[in-house]
């Protein structure tokens, strides 16, 4: 029976030390795939940067294309779209442009603008083009264009359609702001009255120091129909509201 005891007491333990080794290589498979799950996931964590370094060079990319607009101190400026291209018996191409209706221009001009600077191709210019020009008529002509003289243009500047840039409206209120400047709500030219507080209708321009006032701020008062020369983008909230460059109010022919 002793011997039978002794024989039952070391298969025993044999057995212990079986599972006892065994445990040990599972415990040590089992850390391997934790590993890897790490790895794996710094690897997903280091490419998001390699993603995210490509913006900033598109983003430079963009801002050295962008064209910047050109500017002649001491020199008349017209803005108007292109009515008519016309190449004379000398060879000269004559632009003829006709200015927004209430914008305070001369109703029309003729420009050559063979070399004149520009800030775009001028070989793509076509008819209805909205075009910035820059020019010197002569001494005795005291700065007012005239519309049978042509005018030979120092720079010309590409703008957006004139109907896009200007605005004719009548004045509803003026908002005084906290910083001294004011906003100017408007209305379409030719609303009735009894729509002139409906915010569907509306249009908010902002001003501030970039904004020429070809009025004084006293004569801003109700009913008063204006020109708004603005930056051509409009927010999309209701109403919408822009920035505007020049306001003049529009006079009875």
């Amino acid at each position: 029976m002793t011997f039978r005891r002794i024989i039952a007491l070391l298969s025993a333990m044999a057995v212990c030390c079986t599972l006892a080794a065994c445990a040990a290589p599972a415990g040590e498979g089992g850390s391997a795939p934790e590993s890897e799950a790490v790895s794996a996931s710094a690897g997903e964590t280091e490419s998001q940067p390699a993603e995210e370094s490509q913006s900033p060079e598109s983003g430079t990319e963009e801002g050295e294309n962008a064209v910047k607009s050109l500017y002649v101190a001491d020199a008349s400026r017209y803005r108007g779209t292109v009515a008519s291209i016309d190449t004379v018996l000398s060879g000269e191409t004559i632009y003829k442009l006709e200015a927004f209706q209430g914008s305070g221009l001369p109703e029309q001009l003729l420009v050559t603008l063979e070399g004149a600077d520009a800030s775009f191709d001028l070989s793509e210019i076509a008819l209805g083009d909205h075009l910035e020009v820059y020019y010197n008529p002569p001494a005795e002509e005291e700065g007012e264009a005239c519309a049978i003289t042509c005018y030979p243009a120092i720079a010309v500047n590409k703008l957006m359609p004139a109907e896009a840039v200007y605005y004719n409206g009548i004045l509803t209120a003026v908002q005084e702001k906290e910083d001294g400047s004011v906003d100017l709500v408007m209305v379409p030219e030719g609303t009735a009255q009894d729509q002139w507080e409906d915010p569907m209708v509306q249009f908010v321009f902002h001003t501030g120091d970039e904004t020429q006032f070809y009025c004084n701020l006293e004569d801003l008062t109700e009913g008063t129909l204006l020109n708004i020369y603005h930056k051509g983008i409009m927010t999309m909230s209701i109403p919408p509201q822009g920035v505007a460059l020049e306001v003049r109010p529009i006079t009875a022919a």
